[in-house]
C-alpha cells in the first residue's frame, strides 16, 4: 500500500481551522489556536489566507467544493432519465455528503460548521451559497418541476424543495435527538441507504400528491388535465 501524501502547510491549516471553527464558532476561535493545531506559525496563515476572515471563508470553500465533486447531484447517464431517478439520485448525494467519512460527517464532524452557517450566516456563507446551495436548489426544483412537466407553478415547487432539504439536514444534524426517539433510525454509516431511500419514497408521494392534477388547488391548466384522468 503506498503512503498517504502528506497534507501541505495550507491543507493542515484548512483542515485544523475547519474543525476549530466547528467546535467554538468563527468569534470563539482564534488564528493562535489554529496555528498551534496545524503545526503551523500565525505567519503562514497570514501568508495564504490574509487574517482569518479570509480562512474562515477559505474552509467554507473547501467544505462545499469537495463535497460537491465527491458527492454530486446529478451524473451524465441520468440527462435522460426519469424525474423519480434524479430525484433518488439527488438525495443519496446528499446523505452521502452530509453524513459519510467522505463527505462531513453530520454534527460530528465538518457538518457542525455547516450546521453553525446555517442557524446563523457569516457574511463569508454568501459566496457559498451563490456558489453551491442556490445553484443545488436549481437542480431540484428543475427535477420536482419536470414531474408536472412544468404545469404547476413555484408556489407549489418550492415548499416541496425545502421540504425535501429539510429531510437530509435533519437527519445530518439532530442524531442526538433521533437516538433519543428512534435508535434504529440514527444516520449512521450502516442506515444511510435506508434512510436516503425512505427519504426519497416519502417525498415521491408527497410531490405526487401536492403536484397532481387531482388538487383542489390546482391551477386551470391542471385543471384542464384532471379531464384525461376522469
Amino acid at each position: 500500500m503506498p503512503e498517504s501524501r502528506m497534507l501541505t502547510t495550507k491543507e493542515r491549516i484548512i483542515d485544523a481551522a475547519g474543525d476549530i471553527f466547528g467546535k467554538q464558532g468563527f468569534k470563539a476561535a482564534t488564528v493562535r489556536n489554529i496555528a498551534r493545531a496545524a503545526d503551523a506559525n500565525i505567519a503562514s496563515i497570514n501568508y495564504h489566507f490574509r487574517d482569518k476572515k479570509g480562512l474562515y471563508g477559505a474552509v467554507l470553500e473547501d467544505i462545499f467544493s469537495k463535497g460537491v465533486q465527491k458527492f454530486p447531484s446529478t451524473c451524465e447517464a441520468q440527462k435522460n432519465c426519469s424525474p423519480d431517478i434524479r430525484l433518488q439520485t439527488f438525495i443519496h448525494s446528499m446523505f452521502y455528503r452530509f453524513l459519510t467519512g467522505e463527505g462531513w460527517r453530520g454534527i460530528s464532524g465538518k457538518g457542525r460548521l455547516i450546521a453553525r452557517e446555517f442557524s446563523n450566516p457569516n457574511p463569508a456563507f454568501e459566496d457559498i451559497l451563490e456558489t453551491y446551495i442556490k445553484p443545488q436548489k436549481k437542480i431540484l426544483v428543475a427535477i420536482i418541476s419536470d414531474f408536472s412537466n412544468g404545469d404547476v407553478g413555484m408556489d407549489k415547487i418550492l415548499p416541496c424543495a425545502i421540504s425535501i432539504i429539510a429531510q437530509c439536514v435533519y437527519y445530518a444534524f439532530a442524531a442526538p435527538m433521533i437516538q433519543r426517539m428512534a435508535e434504529e433510525s440514527m444516520p449512521t454509516t450502516e442506515n444511510i441507504d435506508r434512510l436516503a431511500d425512505h427519504v426519497f419514497k416519502f417525498s415521491l408521494g408527497g410531490i405526487q400528491t401536492i403536484l397532481s392534477p387531482l388538487d383542489p388547488e390546482a391551477s386551470q391548466q391542471g385543471q384542464r388535465n384532471q379531464e384525461k384522468f376522469q
